[in-house]
């Protein structure tokens, strides 16, 4: 089978020629016959991978979560494959696959979020303030570990919205001011906040993780205690599992899923059990990655 490697020169700058030069040397250790398409935006990816709809080709986004989700949405419904080499500001998906998925080919769930499908994370709120802020996600003069943590403090700092919401899942619905709302297929957002722990890429169902409207201090403290999932026992949260729920605010606002900005002021979310074949090969990505940028 057919591997075919979408890069994009805008996300990783200089960085280009030697990740493109690592995945050429692993794949021949490797012994795959593949092609490497290179962008310098995001239309100009887009095209690239049109090219190849339909191929029963293995497609594989170098980047971040960002760039998965953008060759997700093209290929959704085709015969291809999906992969990934994570070379991006979070590689939070990369992190749930690493923990959760053998090597192989693996039918994933997905959610659909309006006319988008997501494979890791939507979030509302502060969150998604943080995730959209590219002063800085995409800042190069910030360490990539450290970008998602700048936003974190910068927000806090700064934190006044509230968002009036109403969420509607099987027969219960809520309306009220949240600090963060976050469906999730995935386990970890934001650089290696693991929010939702006990999630699975193939179960059936999505997690919901409703944060009530907290003072400072109190949302500081949630926030810190996801890197070892301490949120979980907060009484202002509440987690749900369901197919299918809405959100809906009184204005439009920009959420973000799987690491991209979409606004609107009414989102469907549902899940698409095992909706993509995803192809994971961890051994071939500790490769690639022993020279990806850092």
């Amino acid at each position: 089978m057919k591997y075919i490697y979408f890069v994009n020169r805008f996300s990783l700058r200089d960085e280009t020629d030697a990740v493109i030069n690592r995945i050429k040397s692993v794949s021949e250790e490797f012994h795959r016959d593949y092609i490497v398409e290179v962008s310098g935006s995001a239309e100009e990816a887009v095209l690239a991978i049109r090219k190849y709809h339909d191929a029963g080709a293995v497609l594989t986004a170098v980047g971040g979560d960002g760039s998965i989700h953008h060759l997700l949405n093209e290929i959704a419904g085709t015969n291809n494959l999906l992969s990934f080499v994570p070379c991006g500001t979070g590689n939070d998906f990369s992190r749930t696959c690493l923990e959760t998925l053998e090597d192989g080919v693996h039918e994933v769930d997905l959610i659909r979020v309006n006319d988008r499908y997501c494979i890791n994370t939507v979030c509302f709120g502060i969150d998604a303030d943080i995730a959209n802020d590219e002063s800085f996600i995409h800042n190069r003069f910030i360490p990539r570990s450290m970008r998602f943590n700048a936003g974190v403090l910068y927000h806090f700092l700064t934190y006044g919205k509230k968002r009036y919401l109403t969420v509607e899942w099987g027969k219960k619905k809520i309306s009220r001011h949240f600090t963060t709302i976050v469906a999730a297929n995935g386990r970890y957002y934001g650089s290696g906040y693991k929010v939702s722990p006990g999630s699975l890429l193939n179960d059936g169902r999505m997690e919901i993780y409703l944060i009530d409207s907290v003072g400072k201090i109190k949302m500081a403290r949630l926030i810190l205690s996801m890197k070892n999932a301490g949120h979980l026992k907060d009484p202002a949260l509440r987690m749900v599992r369901t197919k299918k729920a809405t959100v809906s605010s009184p204005v439009p606002i920009r959420v973000n899923v799987d690491g991209e900005p979409l606004q609107a002021d009414h989102f469907e979310l549902e899940l698409i059990p095992r909706a993509v074949r995803l192809d994971f090969d961890h051994r071939f990505l500790e490769r690639v990655r022993e020279f990806s940028p850092t």
